[in-house]
Order: structure tokens, then C-alpha cells, then sequence
């Protein structure tokens, strides 16, 4: 379905941004959880990382004077290569293995999801 316009698409900046990886693994299920979360609570506003992939121009340079935040699951840091590939450098970046969690091993319970995001809603 294409629309006229594309105002009307739900991505969009605010001062305060997330991107999350939304990878395969339950740590990239996890992250985009949070992510949610956060739009869900008004804390961020949600944006999509493929927009930034696909150079997007208005949302990267929004992305340049907004406070973002970046949520990847694991080491390889998609989330955070995808901005730095496009010179977004000020950013805040959660890696959900450098708070102990393993990909592979962590199912997503409501513990496990408040837990990380009681740490990602207070990186400003």
C-alpha cells in the first residue's frame, strides 16, 4: 500500500531518540523489546534503523542534534555501525551482552525485560 504522503509514517525524531537491533536471536528480540518500551512510555521516541541503513538524509541529520539512543544485543554492534557508518557519532549505545546477558541463553520474561529496561530508561 503506498501513501501520498509520507508525513504519515510513524517514524519521526523528538529530542530524545532509540534505535534497537532487531536481530534473529533472543538478544536482538530483546533489544527491539525495549526499544518498544521505551516508545510505549514516552521516555524515547522509536525510530527505524533502516531508514539511517538506507541514508535516509532528514533523519540523519535530526539524528545529529538529537540525544539517541542506540540498543544492540550483542558485540556486533549493528545498531552502532550503522550509525557511525553514517556519521552519527554522539550517540548513548546499550549492549545487552556487556550487562551479562548471553545470545542463546536468554528467554524473555517479563523479569528479564524490566530489568534491562529500568537501565535503559535512565541513559540520557
Amino acid at each position: 500500500m503506498e501513501t501520498k504522503n509520507q508525513t504519515t509514517f510513524l517514524c519521526g525524531t523528538s529530542e530524545y531518540n532509540v534505535v534497537s537491533c532487531s536481530g534473529a536471536s533472543d538478544l536482538g528480540q530483546l533489544s527491539d523489546v525495549i526499544a518498544r518500551k521505551l516508545r510505549d512510555n514516552k521516555v524515547r521516541k522509536m525510530n527505524c534503523l533502516t531508514l539511517i541503513a538506507i541514508d535516509d538524509l532528514h533523519l540523519i541529520e535530526a539524528f545529529k542534534k538529537a540525544n539517541v539512543l542506540a540498543i544492540d544485543g550483542c558485540p556486533r554492534d549493528c545498531a552502532k555501525k550503522i550509525l557511525g557508518k553514517a556519521g552519527i557519532e554522539n550517540f548513548n549505545h546499550l549492549r545487552l551482552t556487556d550487562l551479562g546477558y548471553k545470545k542463546g541463553e536468554t528467554p524473555l520474561t517479563g523479569n528479564v525485560i524490566n530489568a534491562v529496561y529500568e537501565k535503559a530508561e535512565i541513559i540520557h
